[in-house]
């Protein structure tokens, strides 16, 4: 039976064997000429068979040894030795196949030129079309033969573009080189990995990146959900000298691209990278506008309990050029105390401030923070409020801190229903402290706020307690000056008869009848208010509701004042 007969009779096993067998005992040159006579349609008077000649390369390729194919790999044809070591290298063991790829990379030492390289093409199909498991053996073996290059080579190209290699691939195969003991070549491939994606130096990229991105970092994360594989890969990366640049810019890539493991990114940059890599990887991120992201690294460094650290990261911020007007932001989120969400003690930002100095921060700095411990109003005391007002040098810092300060506290109260007793405190404190001005800003920021302050039910009982307690005052050096805080509260809350409502006024006369205020100054008050209201409509309706609350006498004096 002829050989192109025999090939054609099936793709069986048995077949194959049979119809081969003499590719595994022919010479070299007898093998050659039997290829040729079969390609070209010269033996036995038969059409050409290209195909069978591809069989018989295919079948030379399985059963010759690894020896004899690097001897005779010169003695054929180019395309023909290509198909020999190309179908070597994908069909036989991995270990064959990495043997093969040696010693034919050794044979071609001597050659100048890269082109005439068989192994180069050899790698390529091993790194393109084995599956990530041989591809990670294949460099496991390189590596042990000491062929740094072939390594090298095989890596770059598994993450080149042009591939077909998936994003999982990459990250199987990152996992796979750990395994093998690989870990430097593990890092190295997915450092490649990421710098294809983000080849443009872009944070604006174009719309397959983002997804791109997600693919990489989702795949590692979900092969191994308890390791923190990108973190520990770029804290490795930002030691090494000649990459920290080049690695700071891929975290921003990464970040920016909201990959799922953007979140866990930002912390780790921010509770855990120096202020270098801080403030470069958030000014990447300022340029390109992505405030959100540039926030998020931020609030998590402002959680750090190092004050050092802390000191550290606002001087670099603040002198960066893209980060400097956002200096007084992340002082802000540093008093707030970060991602932690209790704030700083004025004990801690006392000690911050003078941590500030050793660092040689800018005096601004130190402004800035003292203005935003001051304004921070959340879980502090009215004690610690002036405290820390007190605190800020400049009268004009000081006086616009006071205004925000007034501002909050009446929210607080308005909207939320609470914190009479910090607000009375704080009063209190800047009488003491010789601060009417700052006293004068609060009430009147609770009286007459701006109409964006939405008022809840109730707000005019709490107007009236604070004010009661005001009177309550026995301090003969700050007795006075209360009382007459607590009249002026009252009077500019019931002189403002578009947000004062007629049930305000029965809650605030109830409160007043229990207080230290006397009945001809109750009386007198809703007089010189409630009874010039110039809404008549409105002024009547608080008559009706005072009677019915069984406050008749301060409803005869709403309508005396019209008389």
């Amino acid at each position: 039976m002829k050989d192109g007969q025999e090939a054609r009779g099936g793709a069986d096993a048995e077949t194959w064997s049979v119809g081969y067998d003499w590719v595994t005992s022919c010479p070299v040159e007898t093998f050659q000429g039997r290829v040729k006579a079969i390609r070209e349609g010269e033996e036995g008077g038969t059409q050409p068979q290209p195909a069978t000649a591809i069989r018989a390369l295919y079948a030379f390729a399985l059963r010759r040894s690894v020896d004899e194919l690097i001897a005779s790999a010169r003695e054929f044809d180019t395309r023909d030795a290509i198909t020999l070591l190309a179908t070597a290298a994908l069909s036989r063991n991995i270990l064959q196949a990495a043997e093969l790829a040696i010693k034919q990379w050794d044979a071609e030492q001597d050659i100048d030129d890269d082109s005439l390289r068989l192994t180069y093409g050899v790698i390529h199909d091993i790194a393109c079309q084995r599956t990530v498991l041989d591809v990670a053996v294949f460099i496991r073996q390189c590596r042990r033969a000491g062929k740094q290059e072939m390594v090298d080579r095989t890596v770059s190209v598994f993450t080149a573009p042009g591939s077909g290699r998936t994003n999982l691939d990459k990250a199987l195969l990152h996992i796979a080189l750990r395994d093998e003991g690989c870990a430097e070549e593990a890092a190295e491939l997915l450092r490649q990995a990421l710098f294809s994606i983000t080849g443009d130096n872009s944070l604006e990229a174009s719309e397959t990146v983002p997804r791109e991105f997600q693919d990489l970092a989702g795949a590692l994360h979900e092969l191994s959900p308890s390791e923190r594989i990108l973190e520990e890969w770029i804290d490795d990366q930002l030691r090494l000298l000649d990459r920290v640049h080049d690695t700071r810019r891929i975290v921003a890539q990464l970040i920016a691209t909201g990959t799922d493991r953007a979140d866990s990114l930002m912390m780790h940059v921010g509770r855990w990278r120096s202020q270098y890599d801080i403030v470069e990887i958030c000014g990447q991120l300022a340029k390109e506008s992505l405030t959100d992201k540039c926030e998020g690294i931020r609030r998590h460094a402002a959680s750090r309990e190092n004050l050092v650290e802390l000191a550290e990261i606002v001087r670099f911020w603040h002198e960066s050029e893209l980060l400097t007007r956002t200096t007084r932001d992340l002082l802000a989120d540093i008093v707030a105390g970060g991602d932690r969400r209790t704030a700083r003690s004025p004990h801690e930002l006392d000690r911050l401030d003078t941590v500030l100095g050793n660092v040689n921060a800018s005096p601004e700095c130190r402004r800035l923070l003292r203005i935003a411990a001051a304004v921070h109003t959340e879980g502090r005391t009215g004690a610690d409020l002036v405290v820390l007002l007190g605190r800020i040098e400049g009268t004009r810092d000081r006086n616009r801190a006071a205004q925000t300060i007034a501002q909050r506290l009446a929210v607080h109260i308005l909207e939320q229903g609470a914190g009479a007793g910090l607000f009375v405190e704080y009063v209190r404190g800047l009488r003491a402290a010789r601060s009417g001005d700052a006293v004068y800003r609060a009430c009147k920021e609770l009286a007459d706020p701006p109409d964006s302050v939405r008022q809840s039910a109730g707000s005019g009982a709490l107007i009236a307690e604070i004010a009661a307690q005001l009177y309550d005052e026995t301090d003969r050096e700050l007795r006075d000056a209360l009382h007459k805080d607590g009249w002026d509260l009252l009077e500019r809350c019931l002189e403002n008869e578009q947000r004062v409502t007629p049930e305000d006024v029965v809650a605030i006369v109830r409160r007043l009848c229990d207080s230290r205020l006397s009945e001809e100054d109750r009386h007198f008050l809703l007089r010189a208010t409630v009874g010039r209201w110039s809404d008549t409509h409105r002024r009547e309706e608080a008559v009706h509701v005072l009677r019915n609350g069984g406050f008749d006498d301060e409803a005869k004096q709403v309508i005396r004042s019209l008389r």
